[in-house]
């Protein structure tokens, strides 16, 4: 899983806090955060074996330390080239106290000492981290509903140029209402877009959102079909290069969730 380590505390909360600021959401007391680390393709079964039956110490102190609604999902981004990117949720007061609790579980620590390994740090990730913390680029929260979503996790390539990147944080600071609330009435919420690099000069989006709606293919086919969506589109996918293991259709490739805990 995302280790989440004390000397990278302070950038984290900064981001989430501007990021609230920003998206008129600096009410809410939820942070949100995501991350990502790359994995060698012979280290992929363990991996998802070990997730597969996470150790029940290992989530209670997650529990404990309030982290809520965390996945990691295994993407592909080129072949051979794979990436586990996590998204969580912190609800408590003290991100900092608890991230130091977490570390110095001995529980936790036996589980690092076996996934670790697995990992493979990216060459852009600050001082400090061992997950590279990717910054929110959008958020839509949508409305509250009492039901369980499927989650969904894609990525996508950034074109690189400096003016490329900007433009998309641009019209990500400010999404169009036509298409917030095509969204919503595709039954999707709670709806993130992290920005990183996976090497010096490659950029990717990561992007995670809920859906509880009944009709998947349907509702996004509402999307597709939105006027107001088709202008956006025009704007953001020149700025945006699909990834070469996508599946047929896709614009972004699909992910596998390889873990989860609420």
């Amino acid at each position: 899983m995302a280790k989440v380590q004390s000397s990278k505390i302070i950038t984290l909360v900064l981001l989430a806090c501007c990021f609230a600021a920003v998206s008129g959401c600096a009410q809410s007391r939820v942070q949100r955060f995501g991350s990502v680390i790359g994995i060698k393709q012979e280290n992929i079964a363990e991996y998802k074996r070990l997730h597969a039956d996470t150790w029940p110490g290992v989530l209670k102190r997650i529990n404990r330390c309030n982290i809520r609604n965390y996945s990691i999902y295994l993407g592909e981004v080129a072949p051979e080239q794979f990436y586990l990117f996590s998204y969580f949720e912190y609800k408590g007061k003290d991100f900092e106290k608890d991230m130091a609790r977490m570390a110095k579980d001995k529980t936790t620590q036996q589980w690092w000492r076996h996934t670790d390994p697995l990992q493979v740090p990216l060459p852009t990730r600050k001082g400090g981290e061992w997950w590279a913390n990717w910054e929110e680029v959008f958020h839509f929260e949508g409305p509250p509903v009492d039901k369980e979503p499927q989650r969904f996790g894609s990525v996508i390539a950034l074109k690189s140029e400096r003016e490329g990147i900007i433009a998309y944080k641009q019209l990500h600071a400010a999404v169009w209402p036509g298409v917030l609330e095509a969204i919503e009435k595709a039954n999707i919420r709670n709806y993130s877009i992290y920005l990183g690099r996976v090497q010096p000069d490659r950029y990717y989006l990561f992007s995670y959102f809920e859906y509880y709606g009944d009709d998947y293919e349907g509702d996004m086919a509402k999307i597709a079909e939105n006027e107001v969506t088709k202008v956006w589109w025009t704007y953001t996918d020149p700025l945006q290069e699909p990834v070469p293991t996508r599946q047929e259709g896709e614009w972004w490739a699909t992910m596998e969730e390889v873990f989860h805990t609420d």
